[in-house]
């Protein structure tokens, strides 16, 4: 299986942040990564927008039966069923709001100045699809851990899913701004030229020296 970072890399870098630039694999277009803090803190406000959005739909369930309880209605006094509309309220609103993030961008993609695309065209994931992705969420625990590694390794993957990547919508290149190569590739390069020029003078020896 192929490397999405080793496909898509250019040997470029963006001339505003000097971070990589990198290429679609199918489009070859390219593109510019969102720095692995900004990714960070865009995933945590969309977490915190949508427990705030969850909250008040609780709130709203809660009044609902309480209602219910006061008009003497048996299912106001069902524990069971009530959890399962608490349950079924917390997966409809992740995938509510995935649709929003798979198709205009999410509350956090604004905040961060980042959009989730595909890396093979830069296509975003659409409704259905990134309201599957939001369910992905409710693992809540494994989705702050592989935050946190992203951000702590500068990377700005989709968390768990290597087909997408969030880009960087502020980047020189987004601005229309021309990559520029970048210097220690060029440097690396220029280095293994100069060592190569060297090899045949190894020992005091031309390369049509005779024995």
């Amino acid at each position: 299986m192929s490397n999405p970072k080793s496909t898509t890399a250019t040997g470029l870098v963006d001339a505003a942040n000097g971070r990589a630039v990198r290429r679609h694999t199918d489009t070859g277009a390219y593109f510019v990564k969102a720095s692995g803090t900004a990714h960070f803190w865009g995933r945590v406000l969309d977490a915190v927008v949508f427990l705030v959005g969850y909250s008040v739909l609780a709130v709203i369930a809660a009044v609902v039966r309480q209602s219910m309880m006061n008009s003497g209605s048996a299912l106001g006094y069902n524990d069971g069923a009530w959890l399962t509309i608490y349950v079924v309220l917390w997966f409809v609103g992740l995938f509510v709001y995935g649709m929003i993030w798979g198709t205009v961008g999410s509350v956090g993609d604004a905040a961060a100045g980042m959009r989730s695309v595909r890396i093979k065209d830069g296509t975003t994931a659409g409704a259905w699809l990134g309201g599957w992705r939001a369910i992905c969420w409710s693992f809540f625990p494994f989705f702050v851990v592989m935050v946190i590694a992203a951000a702590f390794s500068g990377g700005s993957g989709d968390t768990w899913d290597p087909k997408f990547a969030a880009v960087d919508r502020r980047s020189g290149l987004a601005q229309g701004m021309p990559p520029i190569p970048d210097p220690k590739a060029a440097a690396a390069q220029k280095a293994a030229a100069a060592e190569q020029e060297g090899l045949p003078n190894l020992y005091g020896q031309r390369p049509d020296a005779r024995p």
